[in-house]
């Protein structure tokens, strides 16, 4: 039986499908997220190494923290970030969430409850131009 040259071409190009859905998350993501002080200006720098998510937060409250837990699997990326100096003691913060394009729509949710008012928000963080 012989292959047709499309056919081989069409599954090359669906196995290629995931490494590049990976790459499209690396790179630096400015957010910002309402707190009831206003508006905290958030910077993601996100890379996959062997598969998985790693990178960094960053913002002017608590500096640079980096992500941990991370996994991308196609479009949806999962991480932690954990925060030792919260207002009510070390905290994690899950993300969860997708990325399209140049927009990565993020889904945070505080482990033990977080701060007051804490529970679940979500935010949109858009590609920066390198």
């Amino acid at each position: 039986m012989r292959v047709q040259r499309p056919s081989v071409m069409a599954a090359l190009a669906l196995l290629a499908l995931p490494a590049a859905a990976q790459d499209d998350v690396a790179g630096k993501w400015n957010a910002s997220v309402e707190t009831p002080q206003g508006a905290m200006e958030m910077v993601f720098n996100l890379m996959v190494e062997d598969g998985e998510l790693k990178g960094s937060m960053s913002n002017d409250f608590m500096g640079e923290t980096p992500i941990s837990e991370g996994m991308v699997d196609g479009n949806e990326v999962a991480f932690k970030v954990m925060i030792e100096g919260g207002p009510g003691g070390a905290m994690t913060i899950n993300y969860k969430g997708m990325v399209e394009d140049d927009t990565l729509t993020l889904t945070s949710t505080f482990e033990g409850g977080g701060p007051p008012g804490g529970g679940e928000q979500t935010l949109t963080a858009m590609r920066a131009e390198e």
